[in-house]
């Protein structure tokens, strides 16, 4: 049975997922860079001090994103029989779904990592926070323990298993691979004024698959 959260932890992470929230509202089709901090606490009606509470640098939201857009996916997978490449297309399929309305949000995303040394460590989420995202769901330390590498990792062994992975390929060259086209997929459609964002994560996943 999933432990009883407390008024205080629910109303924490309820303010949090709401700050990330109205982050999202305000990219819209433009870049994080471009958003105020201001205007963030504006909209979720908190001060700049509780903002950087949860979040002390404003590019720690960017972060936070990815905490909850890879449990989403880990979560939705869960509930359908997708597995090996038709899960894959699904993870992609998200990207592609929610570019419609933020296309600045993985461009912002995009362009932060590029700043980076190496990938940011991703913050585990709270049960609070997994608890108001998935109500109906108790294996809270497995979402949380669900990261995009676990993901592709999981789906490239399906595909092996399947019979469906490329024989030119180890499991580890896959899994790069698709790290590569999650992100440079994405950003050749841009550069390449594309809205069909989904072709081209279709097209770089071909070689992979036999």
């Amino acid at each position: 049975m999933t432990e009883k959260i407390s008024l205080r932890d629910r109303k924490k992470a309820r303010t949090k997922l709401n700050l990330l929230q109205a982050g999202l509202n305000l990219i819209g089709e433009g870049t994080f860079r471009n958003v105020f901090v201001e205007d963030i606490c504006q909209q979720a009606e908190v001060s700049k001090v509780t903002f950087f509470k949860f979040f002390p640098q404003k590019e720690d939201m960017l972060i936070y994103f990815m905490s909850v857009w890879q449990a989403e996916c880990y979560v939705e997978l869960e509930e359908t029989p997708k597995r090996g490449w038709a899960a894959v297309r699904h993870i992609f399929a998200k990207v592609a779904d929610q570019a419609k309305s933020q296309p600045g949000i993985m461009l912002s995303l995009i362009s932060f990592l590029s700043e980076q040394k190496m990938h940011p460590w991703i913050p585990i989420l709270s049960d609070s926070e997994l608890q108001l995202l998935f109500p109906n769901r108790e294996d809270f330390s497995a979402i949380a323990a669900s990261t995009l590498d676990t993901l592709f990792r999981r789906c490239v062994k399906e595909a092996r298993e399947d019979g469906e992975l490329s024989e030119r390929l180890t499991e580890e060259e896959a899994v790069a691979l698709l790290f590569t086209t999650f992100y440079g997929s994405y950003l050749s459609a841009h550069l390449c004024q594309s809205s069909e964002y989904m072709a081209f994560y279709d097209m770089h996943l071909k070689p992979l698959m036999r």
